[in-house]
C-alpha cells in the first residue's frame, strides 16, 4: 500500500512538472506575440481548455490566455489559445497581429 502511495505521489509530481513546463512555453509564446514592451493588456486570466476549441478538427487541449480591458484599438478583450508545446493556435480577434502592428506604428 505504501508503494502505491509513493507511486501516485511521484506520478503527480512528474505531471505537475510537465504542466509547469507547458505553461512556461505557452507564456513565452504569448510574450513573443505581444512584443517588448507589451501593451497594457489589463487583467490576465489563464485556463486550460481540455476540449480545445470547436474550430479545430482534433480538439487538442489548449492554454487560454484572456486579457481585458486592453488598450489595443478595436480589441477591448483578447484571447490567445496556445497548444501544450507553446505554439499559438488561434487568437481572438483573428487579426490581433495586425492590430498590434498598427498600435505600435508611430503617429506623426
Amino acid at each position: 500500500m505504501a508503494r502505491l502511495f509513493w507511486l501516485v505521489l511521484v506520478l503527480g509530481f512528474v505531471g505537475l512538472l510537465f504542466a509547469a513546463a507547458s505553461w512556461a512555453a505557452a507564456f513565452n509564446s504569448i510574450g513573443t506575440l505581444l512584443g517588448a514592451p507589451p501593451p497594457n493588456m489589463g487583467t490576465q486570466s489563464t485556463a486550460i481548455e481540455w476540449q480545445g476549441i470547436a474550430r479545430l478538427r482534433e480538439h487538442p487541449p489548449l492554454w487560454r490566455f484572456a486579457f481585458e480591458p486592453t488598450v489595443i484599438p478595436g480589441a477591448p478583450k483578447v484571447r490567445i489559445y496556445v497548444d501544450p508545446l507553446g505554439h499559438i493556435v488561434s487568437t481572438e480577434p483573428e487579426d490581433l497581429q495586425q492590430r498590434l502592428t498598427a498600435f505600435r506604428r508611430p503617429m506623426y
